[in-house]
């Protein structure tokens, strides 16, 4: 237990003196009980501020008392009039008492904790108190160590004596630091926090294992990586590639759950409602390159793309290069450095720069900045000032030091590898003619020191060395920085590059992967046997691409797992093709059928995504989290996750910044049907991490810290509260990493491989969940277990009947 010596201490103490010597026993009624003594003991005696509390807060056609806050609900005090509504008997000299004793003979007591601790149960404070003016009884009103609240103990303070007497007590357990501190919580509890049961998959030894897949589906993830991933880089294919491919940005998705304000508002909103957020213009729209980007390309500061991870901002460069103006770049000499798979082990990042660019120079261009004749053609006008200077007389009597004293000044020049190749790169640009174009890419796979350090790079290359340089940043990164880091002194432009629609995006690459299968478009050299594996390939891409146009569950799926990040779709895609979980060779027989062919099923697509590489769900490696799991034994908290997406969501669609939702508003409603904030905070943090719902500034929240200002909810968080949560094959999964805390049911939830003996164990989970919610009152929050359960029900009797067919 810390102690709280504030500079208020001496001074509460001060003031409880005086209202021990103050005081006399009197008839008061509640009112006056709370105006002469409760309101002075809080305020005056514990450091509480007039400011902390809602006085007379109503929920649910009840007023509590004293509603303290700090900054959300942390202490609700029951007030009862002084004349003898209860009293603590006589003798009691420990200030720690069971409740249950306490509460034997005394009938009024015991029903005023009740009412307390049932508003902070309600409303989700997890301390409690009653007070008849001299007399305090506290207590932990919210537990999830498995022992019901009014079976635990309570600090009792029986005369306002005894809380003189015993003020380090009360102030260490009562005061405004002390609640924060939750030092009540660590003297009446400890850290004996029961333990949630186990779930299935700590039993399972080979957890999470490894799903093995067989040569051909090992062969078919090998050429599926091939030909849709790797080919597309050849410098071969790429000008093909782009012209095929490329998806130009602008077209809103069919398929996403999300808002057209939330796809509208992508990269705006980011800020909090009191700070104002820069213009980004659109890099690319319906018709093209925007024209104030290449307008931009001539001025004398960095171009900033920017664009979440995955929504194709190096795609845009190489398109813009190749296809969108070939000219340019053709006749300039183009300089692309690729921060995301260089640089990770480079200490000093602009040294690492300086010499990626001589690489190139020398490599791609065949220009040696250290070449003698080079070296001389920059520093032409310092040699002859050199000839006019005090060395001048040595020209003629002595030529030979006079040109090693030439030499010195020249190598003097070149021993500063930053100036020197500032200077080399004004020397081509004006002896050559030649337009100077450096890219810095991928700078938003670094952390964002990085990123900001790059940007400061790129600042004084852009402004001092006679070059164009476009470099990509993250939305998060550029918005904050804009306000409290490097941009900050700067007005760089910036250029938003949104993501394209995913199934336009998947339909051309699939379509694109087909011609190099099948020929159309050739391939200089494969390995041996490559052929028959590419014929597969093709069956497997002819099959999805047609499930893709008519199977829009399929579509949906994974438009709202990406959300906008196009790697990530075509990861996912690519993942299904060679997936331990699906079997590929079935695909390619029903396929090659041309009758029939093939239409791929969500549930199969599914299962390729939720387990990955895994034999069995891992909430730590799958892109699909786990709304179900719990971090304490409260079974409220099953539904916590999808209450809190759901909540956000609602809110959000009447709200007019880009559909996000003030913070607090989210902890009042979801305090309000009993959630603690501690209980919220671990849910917000899950669900960020996951990708669930975003931050203001998309800033990650971590234990302990304030919470972000604003939250709205994404395309992947709507879908689980929407699709994944009703479906067999996430319920199947998710089961195994959920503790189950009623013990019949734990025993019916086992390791189980057979499909009628998964669906029994899913469908005792989904009773074990209804029987939680049915204890729960919970409205109005954008999610009701309720329809999910129905749903579900109706799947697994599906499935049931189809398999005893």
């Amino acid at each position: 237990m810390g102690i709280n010596m504030s500079p208020d201490y001496e001074e509460c103490r001060r003031n409880l003196e005086n209202l021990v010597a103050w005081y006399k026993p009197a008839p008061r009624n509640e009112a006056t009980t709370r105006f002469q003594i409760i309101d002075r003991l809080f305020f005056e005696c514990l450091g509480w501020s007039k400011d902390d509390v809602v006085m007379e807060e109503y929920h649910n056609r009840e007023y509590a008392d004293y509603t303290f806050n700090a900054p959300r609900r942390i202490l609700i005090v029951e007030a009862k009039k002084e004349d003898l509504y209860f009293e603590i008997p006589a003798g009691k000299c420990k200030l720690e008492h069971s409740i249950t004793s306490l509460s034997r003979d005394n009938a009024n007591l015991k029903a005023a904790i009740s009412q307390a601790a049932a508003y902070c149960q309600e409303r989700g404070a997890p301390f409690g108190a009653v007070s008849n003016g001299y007399q305090l009884v506290a207590f932990i009103a919210v537990r999830s160590d498995g022992i019901a609240p009014l079976e635990g103990k309570a600090l009792v303070f029986s005369s306002l004596e005894k809380m003189l007497e015993n003020f380090f007590d009360l102030w260490q357990s009562l005061s405004k630091a002390g609640i924060e501190e939750k030092n009540i919580q660590a003297r009446l509890i400890g850290n004996l926090q029961a333990q949630i049961p186990r779930k299935l998959s700590e039993t399972i030894a080979t957890y999470p294992g490894i799903k093995g897949r067989n040569v051909f589906q090992t062969d078919l993830q090998t050429v599926s990586d091939l030909v849709i991933e790797d080919l597309t880089r050849s410098e071969t294919l790429e000008k093909t590639f782009l012209e095929e491919c490329y998806c130009k940005t602008g077209a809103l998705s069919q398929h996403s759950l999300a808002s057209k304000t939330i796809l509208e508002t992508r990269y705006a909103a980011l800020f909090d409602s009191n700070t104002p957020s820069p213009v980004l213009v659109q890099a690319v729209d319906r018709q093209g390159i925007s024209p104030e980007l290449l307008a931009e390309s001539i001025s004398r500061r960095p171009i900033l793309l920017i664009g979440s991870v995955g929504v194709g901002k190096t795609t845009f460069i190489r398109n813009l290069m190749k296809v969108e103006a070939p000219s340019v770049f053709e006749k300039a000499i183009t300089l692309y450095i690729d921060l995301g798979s260089k640089a990770t082990l480079s200490a000093d990042l602009k040294s690492f720069v300086i010499e990626e660019v001589i690489e190139q120079l020398r490599d791609n261009y065949q220009i040696d900045i250290e070449e003698r004749n080079f070296v001389r053609g920059v520093y032409h006008s310092d040699i002859q000032r050199f000839r006019k200077g005090i060395y001048s007389d040595l020209y003629e009597s002595d030529p030979q030091r006079f040109k090693e004293k030439e030499i010195e000044v020249l190598e003097k020049k070149i021993t500063t590898p930053e100036e020197h190749l500032k200077q080399s790169l004004k020397h081509i640009a004006t002896a050559r003619q030649k337009q100077l174009i450096m890219i810095l890419d991928n700078s938003d796979q670094r952390d964002e020191y990085i990123q900001q350090q790059v940007f400061l790079i790129s600042q004084e290359i852009a402004e001092h060395w006679s070059t164009t340089v476009f470099v990509t940043l993250r939305p998060e990164t550029f918005h904050r920085s804009q306000q409290i880091g490097t941009l900050s002194g700067y007005h760089p432009k910036a250029f938003s590059v949104s993501p394209p629609r995913v199934d336009l995006v998947l339909e051309k690459r699939l379509s694109f992967a087909l011609k190099l299968t099948r020929g159309e478009i050739p391939i200089q050299s494969l390995p041996e046997g490559m052929g028959v594996r590419l014929s597969s390939l093709e069956s497997v891409i002819c099959s999805f691409l047609k499930s893709l146009k008519i199977n829009r569950e399929l579509s949906e799926c994974i438009d709202n797992i990406c959300g906008g990040n196009i790697r990530l779709a075509l990861n996912l895609v690519r993942g299904f093709f060679g997936s331990g979980h699906v079997d590929t060779w079935k695909i390619v027989e029903i396929q090659r059928d041309e009758e029939r062919g093939y239409t791929v099923p969500l549930h199969e697509f599914l299962r390729a995504v939720i387990f990955g590489d895994n034999l069995y769900y891992d909430s730590s490696r799958s892109p699909i989290a786990n709304l179900f799991d719990i971090s304490s034994n409260d079974p409220r908290e099953h539904f916590l996750l999808p209450l809190l997406i759901g909540a956000i969501h609602s809110l959000g669609s009447s709200s007019p910044n880009g559909e996000f939702v003030e913070t607090a508003v989210i902890y009042e409603h979801l305090q309000g049907t009993g959630f603690t904030a501690e209980q919220i905070d671990e849910a917000l943090i899950v669900s960020t991490r996951k990708k669930m719902i975003e931050t203001a500034a998309r800033l990650i929240p971590q234990p302990g810290q304030i919470m972000p200002h604003t939250l709205r909810v994404t395309t992947l968080g709507l879908y689980h509260i929407t699709r994944l949560c009703s479906l067999f094959e996430y319920v199947d999964a998710v089961v195994i990493d959920t503790p189950i805390l009623d013990a019949e049911v734990r025993e019916l939830i086992s390791d189980v491989q057979p499909i009628d003996l998964r669906l029994n164990r899913a469908e005792s989970f989904r009773r074990y969940l209804d029987l939680q919610w049915s204890k729960m009152n919970v409205q109005g929050l954008g999610f009701d277990w309720r329809n999910a359960s129905v749903k579900l029900k109706t799947e697994i009797d599906r499935i049931r009947n189809v398999n005893s067919r």
